[in-house]
């Protein structure tokens, strides 16, 4: 965080609790926490005197209670005494330079929401919501551009104590508890089993973020923390809840929960003890088992060799298992008699480009439509690849020629994004798409796993090789498959419990812990640092022995892991294939090609 922002914080900080009664000590202690998580020691002091003098803590001036009515503020100096009683003309018009010429310009959005929460939580340290004060923070979220209804729902969560008492029955805000609200509530639930209190979320759809808050006194645990009473906490990408009795609460179910509105297909996935022999008769994969509904981002990874993109054409349909089936809604992807029950039903984005380069992005993904869609117009298709072009932010560039890697036209992460929307368009409900991030930039990598995720968001099931990808990246899936050398399967689950889960395996300290408690990241590489550790030898050297083998780690995973099978769907996939007659292909094909 910037000087300049920790100031104008600083300042706020100082004018809101310097009201009323002035400066309490647990406001000032939870300033001083506020700094202890953003500054060493040394400058954690410089800015808590600027906050001391701000805000006048422990000036005292009799003469202040003969006063009825305190005149305008003047710029607090060294050695005045002041202690306000009432919000002055000078406090307001000094929150809104600092909020208009400081914060606004520099922070984004979401951070501006964030410290409307630090500001109502520093009041929450003794429950000090006066009318003044909260009036000031609505001032500062208005200038923020942050809606009425969201002020009052963030208002309203921070203030009330529990989610009966809250004033605003609202569809932004879950519960989980052990007692569901009333059937004529709009509020979400989810069951927490016995839980003393109950943990209250909010979703600020403008900047897509969930809060929470826990009202009991139980030990809640979140990444590896514990949470404390009535604490507002940010609910990131990738958190988890641990209760003391019952199951962990992921990210990802709160976003499903959210996300009810939402029409899904009535899809299940089940793969169970998936075996794939190579020609030469060496195995590929070795009893690997799936099983998922919709609305997941699941990811697959492993070492090189360790059979990742053979896994996932072989869930795709392309090869054929040696043992065990693939099955969608209860019928087989490789079984030829079977298959017409699913077409189109399944989507593959291969790591390579199919884009036809002489072609305009436009017209790549035009013709691809002509062959989906017999069964609408022209100016039907026209309108559905212009929403799928707008929807992946390629509607600007759709008149521009694709060009090769030898000649670019467009970027690597517009070439990766085109490749998707060649599948997209015709809107399949399982995705499987091979190493998206190879080749692009940490930016373009982010956000094609964003786009990938806001569609698993929408509905899909989606399956992604992904090779080294960063904390953020990591913590977007809401399952992981781990692989190792040779096709064993040693983790499906949760991908920040992966990593608790190896860490345990090999009794390594802070096994409980799956990321950094201070930023939030989480390691992938460490995964595979603990899994293909080599034995030492007696000059301190590495040898090319693991201790622990491919072997070892399936057998350990087979012990420890129980498949929740989700049950086969009896009924047809929805079609979303209309593919033309070949003359009519042909006709389609000898255009594309003409003007190519």
């Amino acid at each position: 965080m910037s000087e300049q922002i920790l100031k104008a914080l600083t300042q706020l900080f100082a004018i809101i609790s310097k009201q009323d009664e002035g400066v309490s000590e647990a406001e000032r202690d939870f300033v001083i926490n506020f700094y202890l998580q953003e500054l060493d020691r040394v400058t954690m002091k410089e800015y808590l005197e600027l906050y001391d003098k701000y805000s006048e803590y422990g000036v005292e001036d009799p003469e202040e209670e003969k006063k009825e009515e305190a005149p305008l503020e003047t710029e607090v100096t060294e050695g005045e005494v002041k202690k306000p009683k009432r919000t002055k003309v000078g406090d307001s018009m000094k929150v809104l330079k600092i909020c208009r010429q400081q914060i606004n310009p520099t922070l984004s959005q979401k951070q501006k929401v964030i410290v409307v929460f630090k500001l109502l939580e520093m009041l929450a340290a003794d429950r000090k919501f006066s009318k003044q004060r909260l009036e000031i923070i609505d001032t500062i979220a208005n200038v923020f551009k942050i809606e009425r209804p969201e002020r009052k729902l963030i208002t309203s969560f921070v203030v009330e104590e529990t989610s009966s008492a809250l004033s605003l029955d609202n569809e932004d805000i879950l519960i989980f508890d052990d007692e569901p609200p009333t059937e004529e509530s709009k509020k979400k639930y989810i069951d927490s089993g016995e839980l003393n209190g109950e943990i209250i979320f909010i979703h600020i759809k403008s900047v897509d973020l969930y809060f929470i808050r826990y009202t009991g006194t139980d030990e809640i645990i979140l990444n590896g923390k514990v949470v404390a009473r009535n604490a507002i906490v940010l609910f990131s990408q990738g958190s988890i809840i641990k209760t003391p009795k019952g199951a962990p609460l992921y990210y990802s179910d709160l976003v499903t929960r959210y996300s009810t509105d939402i029409q899904r297909a009535n899809i299940s996935f089940n793969a169970e003890n998936i075996e794939f022999k190579f020609p030469n008769g060496a195995l590929g994969l070795r009893g690997v088992s799936i099983s998922e509904s919709m609305g997941k981002l699941i990811g697959i990874m492993g070492a090189s060799g360790a059979g990742k993109t053979t896994l996932l054409n072989v869930l795709a349909g392309l090869e054929k298992p040696s043992g065990g089936k693939v099955l969608i809604n209860g019928y087989d992807v490789h079984d030829k008699e079977q298959q017409k029950n699913i077409e189109g039903v399944i989507g593959y984005i291969a790591q390579d480009d199919l884009l036809i380069e002489e072609l305009t992005v436009y017209q790549n993904l035009y013709y691809n439509a002509k062959l989906c869609f017999k069964n609408l117009t022209e100016k039907e298709i026209d309108q559905k690849v212009i929403a799928v072009l707008a929807s992946l932010g390629l509607d600007r560039i759709k008149d521009i020629v694709v060009g090769n890697v030898l000649n670019k036209k467009i970027s690597g992460g517009q070439r990766k994004r085109l490749n998707i929307a060649l599948e997209l368009i015709r809107e399949p409900a399982v995705l499987f798409v091979d190493e998206p991030t190879s080749g692009l930039s940490s930016r373009d990598s982010e956000n094609v796993i964003d786009l990938l995720k806001e569609l698993s968001l929408k509905g899909k099931l989606i399956y992604v090789v992904i090779h080294q990808p960063s904390s953020d990246i990591y913590k977007m899936f809401d399952k992981m498959v781990i692989l190792d050398t040779g096709g064993y399967q040693i983790f499906y689950g949760n991908p920040v419990e992966a990593i608790m889960y190896f860490k345990k395996a090999t009794k390594q300290v802070g096994a409980d812990k799956g990321q950094c408690e201070t930023c939030g990241n989480v390691n992938p590489e460490q995964l595979f640092n603990i899994v293909e550790a080599r034995v030492v030898d007696e000059y301190g050297e590495f040898t090319n022995k693991r201790k622990i083998t491919p072997v070892d780690w399936g057998e350990m995973f087979k012990q420890n892991f129980v498949l929740d099978k989700k049950p086969d769907i009896n009924e047809k996939p929805p079609k979303a294939l209309f593919i033309p007659s070949k003359p009519v292909q042909t006709m389609i094909f000898i255009i594309r090609d003409f003007l190519s």
